[in-house]
């Protein structure tokens, strides 16, 4: 439940086109909910129609407990003193407030978008915001068609700049989502293969991922990843400012003298004013890229660097994204098991090669899913690119990942190789074989559960973080 500025029922059905079918116009509408055990008095219950349960069963329910009104596509009126809505889609009618809500405040929208890394982005951009502004962010990672009407009912007064996460997975998407947001300004993290099977290839995915800015003009910018081929290559077509961020020579925003020191990350931004010296809790080249458009996003709004990176400083990161736990024995474990692609993959283990410890470097990687027809393809692909990797062991758990261990066993650069098809295997074979000082990358996609593998190594090893 989102508690909302005051709306009428009547303002409500001009906004989404609906029809009152009952209750008084005049009602105050404060609070927006999907969930029906969040209805309360002042209300406003959107049912969803999902693939197993269809909500409209809860409206008798929520109305019971006190709610205001409901949106409905189908059924009867079943309270006739309470507002009932009728509208043709509930997802589409709640995107429709939520952009009618928007359009209440006049704070500019940075709207971020890509394959991989989008939330972390957004809490390292929010950081460096955070320095000079009062800002609302996206909870967590709501960036859905759903997720991003939700995020921007919690727009309220007294706020200045507001960062929210646009996630896509079927052509036609983004354009929703720009139509509830109109952004300001525009990041892009990266192109990837991140629902490669929706988008059938990268390029795809790209001009999707671009129409974020389909609306923009010479007063709006766009923020592209400089080190991203395809996104560089877009650079020169778009029709608004551009820049970019990287470690690349051509990049506005770029980042030199990469090293770890006291185990974090440092570098020296390089932009065209001047060099600041920067350090971040997040290891990994992709934190350094993150780093450098948040620092680039607050410059733009009027932050300079020296104040902007006293935010990434402070940022201590996001739970199960590349968490390190520091347990007994001087082992070390990465929880990164909120989700996978190819990419996200290939940075676990850059994370992983980065840690000092004295003893084996071994990533356990379930599948990775949503690859459709190519998955076999880019299992094996991502397989050949952490064997370039100096790791001492990679178990894979499930499947699709016995096409990655079948690229390490086939690159012949002698990293032994575990498989396994579920996680208990994976695990009593860990219990068993992990040493004092060994660093683990664990990572799976969600549907994998790969926290039960970091559960398991907390509980016998204890925590010291």
């Amino acid at each position: 439940m989102i508690k909302v500025e005051a709306m009428t029922a009547e303002e409500i059905v001009k906004a989404v086109g609906g029809t009152l079918l009952s209750g008084n116009p005049e009602t105050v509408i404060e609070h927006i909910c999907i969930d029906s055990r969040e209805a309360r008095e002042g209300s406003l219950f959107v049912p969803i129609i999902g693939e197993k349960v269809d909500a409209h069963k809860f409206i008798a329910q929520v109305l019971d407990h006190g709610a205001a009104g409901v949106f409905m596509s189908h059924g009867d009126v079943i309270d006739s003193d309470k507002v009932h809505i009728l509208v043709k889609d509930t997802v589409k009618a709640l995107g429709d407030l939520a952009a009618h809500y928007r359009r209440k405040f006049r704070m500019p929208i940075v709207g971020i978008t890509g394959s991989v890394g989008k939330t972390s982005t957004k809490e390292m951009i929010s950081a460096a915001l955070e320095t000079g502004f009062h800002i609302m962010k996206t909870a967590g990672n709501q960036n859905s068609q759903i997720g991003v009407p939700l995020t921007l009912f919690r727009m309220e007064a007294g706020q200045e700049l507001a960062v929210v996460e646009m996630g896509i997975s079927e052509f036609g998407e983004m354009e929703n989502l720009v139509r509830f947001v109109e952004p300001d300004v525009a990041v892009v993290t990266n192109i990837g293969e991140a629902h490669i099977a929706q988008f059938g290839k990268k390029e795809n995915t790209m001009r999707e991922k671009l129409k974020i800015a389909m609306d923009f003009t010479e007063k709006q910018r766009i923020f592209l990843n400089g080190d991203d081929p395809l996104l560089r290559q877009a650079s020169g077509t778009m029709k608004c400012p551009v820049t970019l961020f990287g470690t690349s020579e051509g990049c506005d925003y770029r980042a030199e003298n990469i090293h770890i020191e006291d185990g974090k990350n440092c570098f020296t931004l390089v932009y065209l004013e001047g060099r600041e010296d920067v350090v971040i809790q997040q290891l990994g080249l992709h934190n350094v890229q993150n780093a450098l458009v948040a620092i680039a996003v607050a410059r733009h709004f009027g932050i300079e660097p020296a104040v902007a990176k006293k935010g990434l400083n402070d940022y201590a990161g996001i739970p199960m994204r590349q968490q390190i736990n520091h347990l007994d024995h001087g082992i070390k474990v990465i929880d990164d098991t909120y989700n996978a692609s190819p990419a996200s993959v290939k940075s676990g283990v850059d994370v992983l090669m980065q840690l000092d410890n004295p003893g084996r470097k071994i990533a356990v990687l379930g599948d990775i899913l949503e690859l459709g027809d190519v998955s076999w393809q880019c299992h094996y692909d991502t397989g050949l690119a952490i064997s370039e990797e100096k790791l001492h062991m990679v178990v894979t758990v499930g499947q699709e990942m016995k096409a990655l261990a079948k690229a390490i066993i086939d690159s012949g650069a002698g990293i032994a190789v575990c498989s396994f098809d579920t996680n208990e295997e994976a695990i009593q074979w860990l219990l068993e074989n992990v040493s004092d000082g060994d660093a683990i990358l664990v990572k799976g996609s969600r549907g994998m559960h790969e926290e039960e593998v970091v559960m398991a190594l907390r509980e016998k090893y204890g925590s010291k973080s």
